[in-house]
Order: structure tokens, then sequence, then C-alpha cells
């Protein structure tokens, strides 16, 4: 017995290690075989599951872009009824449409509001109303309608930009009196837009007459497509109606008295006609900066140098032939220690600058004038010299060009004599030179031709050599675009 322990101790545990060693290394196989599979099929589910979802997220995109679409489909149509149902009743007829006379409505337009357009129709015809007969007199128990012509139906469709899907149409019946109030007073129907032509909600809007008695003076806001009707408003035939809108951080718009001996108000005050409507539309928008910097032909800047501001838009022209209109902006700024000016709170408009005498502008970039669109900032660069000889550039035609071809260049000045020439430079490229360039009216204008074939796109500089070896640069000037 003793003897037959340490023999069974001997042959067992082996057996059983090495029984439970293969055990476990087929166990484990087996364990890492599911866990693959584990993986992959988990893997499926997230992608199955992550398609679905982007699916979906696409999904309501679209049916929000849709919607977008839809609302402003509809304030469309709704502002263009609002106008349509506030005009005198004779006048609501369209240019080609059932009526006759025709009208001066247009049947069709195209309207951009937030950055999308839209094509608008307008269909108005005359319905007859069954309720006193018709026409062929075949309604039992009604009479012949003689007149026939009981009201009008206004119809609006608003479509997409391809006029191919109806948005949204909405229609209403409108009679006679309508767009009338009572006798010896009319309406006055505003709008308020911003530089784009979208409507300015909640715009600031004062209209007065001191003229009346009591006088009118109201101080009110534009509804949320910038519209605002004011009705029972006496009539007054002397234009005394006068109008103000503004909005904080925004330029102001506003009629203007005819008492200027020799001018005419752009948007003059107004009359209100008893039982009609006054419609009169106003701009305003975000103010702008704008930054100025003058340098001299060799690039330092040019401190406390005047130089005036003028806008395009006028609130006065001359009806003499003999004095300037008036314009609504013109300012005269002077360069600081770094030749730069900084004008805040301006309003959008294309602005001429011009110096003090006995500097002369050579260059301008960019062109003047120069567009300030509302709400940003716009940099532009003056070049100026008190040489009176230097070559001067004022104007470009054409400014760009395609690289698949000659491009023929007029520039316009001072000082392009015969023996000038021009020049394209755009760095890390070869100067184009101009060809065959001519000097006419005066020393006035260059003509010359580029070979644009196969150079670089871009923006590029024009330079204008004149006698002497002045040369001008025009920065930026010209633009190759790939055809």
């Amino acid at each position: 017995m003793r003897e037959s322990l340490p023999f069974f101790s001997k042959q067992k545990a082996p057996a059983r290690n090495a029984s439970h060693s293969e055990a476990g290394g087929e166990s484990r196989k087996q364990q890492k075989g599911f866990t693959l599979v584990e993986v992959l099929v988990a893997a499926a589910i997230i992608s199955i599951a992550g398609a679905a979802i982007l699916t979906t997220i696409a999904s309501m995109l679209k049916v929000t872009l849709v919607s977008q679409d839809t609302v402003r489909a509809q304030n469309l149509a709704n502002e263009k009824m609002e106008v349509l149902k506030n005009m005198p009743y004779n006048s609501l007829a369209t240019q080609h449409g059932a009526i006759y006379p025709p009208g001066n409505i247009l049947d069709s337009e195209t309207v951009t509001s937030g950055g999308h357009t839209y094509v608008v129709h307008t269909y108005i015809s005359y319905v007859d109303d069954p309720f006193d007969g018709n026409a062929l007199g075949t309604i039992p128990g009604k009479p012949k309608d003689i007149y026939p012509f009981d009201y009008k139906k206004v119809a609006i469709e608003v479509r997409d930009k391809e006029d191919s899907k109806v948005l949204t149409k909405i229609s209403t019946n409108v009679s006679a009196n309508a767009a009338e109030t009572s006798n010896g007073t009319g309406i006055l129907f505003l709008k308020v837009i911003d530089s784009q032509n979208d409507p300015v909600p909640n715009a600031n809007v004062h209209l007065t007459n001191p003229t009346k008695t009591p006088a009118v003076d109201i101080v009110t806001i534009t509804d949320t497509e910038g519209l605002l009707q004011i009705p029972i408003l006496p009539e007054d035939k002397n234009n005394g109606y006068h109008l103000e809108v503004s909005f904080p951080g925004f330029s102001s718009d506003q009629t203007y008295p005819d008492n200027r001996a020799g001018y005419d108000p752009v948007q003059p005050d107004f009359n209100i006609i008893a039982q009609q409507v006054t419609n009169m539309t106003l701009s305003i928008d975000l103010l702008s900066t704008f930054n100025i910097t003058v340098v001299n032909e060799a690039g330092a800047p040019v401190p406390n140098l005047d130089v005036k501001v003028t806008g395009d838009k006028l609130i006065y022209v001359d009806t003499t032939e003999v004095n300037p209109a008036i314009p609504k902006y013109s300012q005269t700024f002077t360069t600081n220690a770094g030749g730069l000016i900084t004008i805040s709170n301006l309003e959008w408009d294309s602005h001429s600058l011009s110096t003090s005498a006995g500097y002369f502008i050579i260059s301008t970039s960019p062109y003047q004038k120069v567009s300030v669109p509302a709400g940003v900032a716009t940099a532009a660069t003056l070049k100026v010299t008190t040489d009176s000889s230097w070559p001067r550039i004022t104007k470009v035609i054409p400014i760009s060009g395609l690289n698949n071809g000659p491009v023929t260049v007029e520039v316009s000045g001072a000082n392009l004599p015969v023996g000038s020439g021009m020049q394209l430079q755009k760095s890390g490229q070869s100067t184009i030179v101009a060809t065959g360039v001519v000097s006419s009216d005066s020393n006035t204008k260059l003509t010359g031709t580029f070979d644009l074939t196969s150079v670089a796109t871009g923006v590029w500089d024009l330079i204008v050599t004149g006698s002497g070896g002045k040369s001008t640069t025009q920065s930026g000037g010209f633009t190759i675009s790939a055809p």
C-alpha cells in the first residue's frame, strides 16, 4: 500500500494537469471566436443604426428647408395681398388679366426674400355673385343681373424660382369700397426695406403734418413684414405729409420738403387724397465702417491731408441746370499721422473720393466709385502726388479677362502720352506687357492688348508707365479667370 500511493500520485497528477490544460485551451479558443463574432455583429448593428440616423437627419433637414421656403412664400403672398387690398378698387387689374381696361399690376414678378428667389403670380377677375342673379338669368327665383360685376377676386400664387412648384396660394374677395375710408380722409401704406429689398420689421416710423387741426404727429413701428398702414388721415393736396424711418444701428431715411429754390426733392413730402391709398417705400440698413489709407507715389503715408467723401444718393436735384445736385452724404476728413481716415456709422452707398488742392489722385483701389455695403467694414487706398504730370488711372475697361487669348484694355486718366506702356504683374508670375499701345483723347486714354493665353488666374496689378519713367500701379486692378 505504501508503494502504490506514490505510483498513483505520479500517474494521476500529470493526467489531471494535462486534461485541465487541454480543456482550458479549448475554452479560451472558443471564447476568442465568440468575441470576434460579437464585434462584427455589433459593428453591423452600429452601421445600420448610424445609416438610419443619418437618413433621419437628412430627412429632417429637407423638411426644415421646405418649411422655410413655404413660410417665406406665405409671407410674400400676404405682403402682396395687403398691398392689393389697399389699392383703389378701380386700380385692381393686372396688365394682361381678365379685366378690361387693363391695370398696372404685374401678372408675374420675380421676388427675392431671405436670399431665395420666388415667382409671384397675381390673378384678378370679376365675380358675379348668384345672390342677385346672373347675367344669363338662369337662376330660379332670381332676376337677370344686368350688372354682373359684383366684386373682384384677388388670388396670389407664389412658386419656386423655376416657376414650377406652387409653394402657397391665397385669395380674397374685394368689394368696390374696400379701399375707401370716410369722406375727406385717405390711407397711407408704407413699406420699409433694406439694401437687399428685404422687409425691415419693427422700424421706427414718424409721420407728421403740422398744417392739420389737430396736427398729425404719429410715432409707430412697422409690422413683421416691414409694412405699415395708417388709415383715416385728413386729406392734404399740398405735400404736407412728412415721413421719417429709423432703427437702432441702422441708417435713416425720410421724405424732404419742396422748399429749396431751383431744386426738386428726390423723395418729396407727399399728399393724402380722399378715399385713395398713398404708397410709400423707404430704405434703411445696417451702418458701415469705411477705412481710407492715403499714400504717395512711393507708397509712403500722407498725413494731414483733407479727403472729401461724397455719396451717390441724392436728396435734391437742380432744376435750373446750373447748380450741382445735393447729395445725402458729403463730408471732409483729415488723414492722421499714418495717412488713415476711419469713418464710422456710414450709410451703404457708392462713394467718390477727392483731395484738397495741390494733390492729385493717381489711383484708387478699389476703383472709384467705392462701394460700401451695409453692415461691413470696407477699405480703400488712395495714391496721391503733388506732381501734376504724374500718370493717373481713373477707369479701366474691362477689369477682367479669360486666360484663353488676347484681351484689349482701355485705361482712362491723365498724363498718358504717346510712348506710355501698360503691364500686368503678379507675384511669382512673369510680367505681361501690353502690345499695340495707343494714346488718344489728348493723353487721357491708353489702349493696348494683353495676351492672356495660359497665364495664371487670379488678381493682377495693372501698371501704367508715362513719360520720364513715371509709373502708377493700380493694385489688384485686373482679374484673370479660366474660361
